[in-house]
């Protein structure tokens, strides 16, 4: 790697030096700079350059945006990593959030100071009608997305660093509260949704803890009745484009769960009623195979089912409870009775046991009394005279 120094003025010098070669193109890369100071500290800084370029770690100089960065993640580099849901919801923060505050900031001069007072006006004036601050989880959000952005500059040698090091405001959020039906709410629950076309998916969701867009989009092919079994298989998520099958987000989501013998018997007659239902109006056949279709035999849209459920939730006096609810219920409900923690995992779909215990350990009572209680027995043989 060579190069070469020029003076340009008194004090002034240029540095020239190889980058290398494109690999696009297959043509050398050269760069140039000025610096000012005696000759002996040009060299200085041209073997300081020379240096980086071999190791990897020089970055040349630009005057990219933030804007333009990450409008570029987000078109090239986001879409191979994230659902379309989630790219729809980064794009909202980049141009709500991002691209207002600090996108014509200079990719290479945003730093953790500049960072830090986005992240305060975020919290005091954030929101989009001018009505005050956002809430501490969507600043999280915004700050893990910035985040992804920077790592990604990094990788792409446009930052030697990412500024998020030193960013002193990293937001955190306080565990929300788990909102969990007892025996008596949820039996309430079914029972005012009994008779209406939302309760089967209701019923499947308090049964197995699915999520909502695994509920809405099941088929009959992925449930074996005789064996009392369903296998997770896809997943519908809602964008502004309408509403999409997708596969599973990992190998853990796709899951087979075994089913409560009183769910399998309303299946089946769930499945009847649906196939009069059909032959009744005249529809022919399924052929989307779909175990909790609209009237007409359409996929229900997740959004709009969460404001039906909602609905029926208030009607049946327990509006604190999302759809989401009946999966925190579900599971919650297993650990309390015994059921091993892997086990709940696997039938939650949880990246690993240790994801279901740092969300749900607080909701189990008893378990410091019970470890206290072993102690102070094998302390009290220990002790004994």
């Amino acid at each position: 790697m060579r190069g070469n120094i020029t003076r340009r003025g008194k004090s002034s010098w240029r540095l020239k030096f190889d980058l290398g070669t494109d690999p696009v193109t297959g043509k050398r890369v050269t760069q140039y700079a000025t610096v000012r100071g005696t000759k002996k500290e040009a060299e200085a800084e041209l073997n300081k350059r020379l240096h980086q370029v071999e190791e990897g770690s020089f970055v040349e100089k630009s005057i990219a945006t933030v804007t333009e960065y990450a409008r570029h993640w987000l078109a090239s580099i986001a879409p191979a990593k994230a659902a379309p849901k989630t790219l729809e919801r980064y794009g909202e923060i980049v141009e709500k959030h991002i691209v207002p505050q600090i996108g014509k900031v200079p990719l290479q001069k945003l730093d953790g100071p500049r960072i830090d007072a986005f992240y305060a006006h975020l919290r005091e004036n954030g929101r989009a009608d001018g009505k005050g601050g956002l809430s501490a989880q969507t600043v999280q959000h915004i700050h893990r997305l910035l985040s992804q952005i920077m790592s990604s500059a990094v990788k792409a040698r446009k930052l030697r660093q990412s500024p998020m090091e030193a960013v002193q405001t990293t937001p955190k959020v306080r565990r929300e509260e788990i909102q969990v039906l007892d025996d008596a709410e949820l039996a309430a629950l079914l029972r005012n949704m009994k008779g209406r076309s939302i309760y089967m998916p209701v019923l499947m969701a308090a049964s197995t803890g699915m999520r909502r867009g695994e509920v809405l989009a099941l088929r009959w092919k992925d449930i074996n009745l005789d064996r009392a079994m369903l296998q997770v298989a896809q997943v519908a998520e809602e964008t502004r484009a309408g509403v999409t099958v997708k596969e599973p987000k990992t190998e853990r989501s796709r899951r087979t769960i075994a089913l409560p013998a009183r769910l399998v018997e309303e299946l089946r007659k769930h499945k009847k009623e649906l196939a009069e239902h059909r032959l009744k109006l005249g529809l022919g056949k399924d052929e989307k195979d779909l175990a909790f279709p609209t009237w007409d035999g359409r996929m229900r849209t997740p959004r709009p089912f969460s404001k039906e459920f909602a609905r029926a939730a208030d009607a049946a006096e327990l509006g604190h409870v999302t759809f989401h609810g009946l999966r925190h219920t579900h599971i919650t409900h297993l650990l309390r009775s015994g059921v091993p923690v892997h086990v709940v995992s696997a039938r939650a779909g949880h990246a690993n046991p240790s994801v279901t215990l740092n969300i749900y350990a607080h909701m189990l009572p008893g378990q410091q009394e019970g470890a206290a209680a072993i102690v102070d027995s094998a302390l009290n043989a220990a002790l004994q005279d």
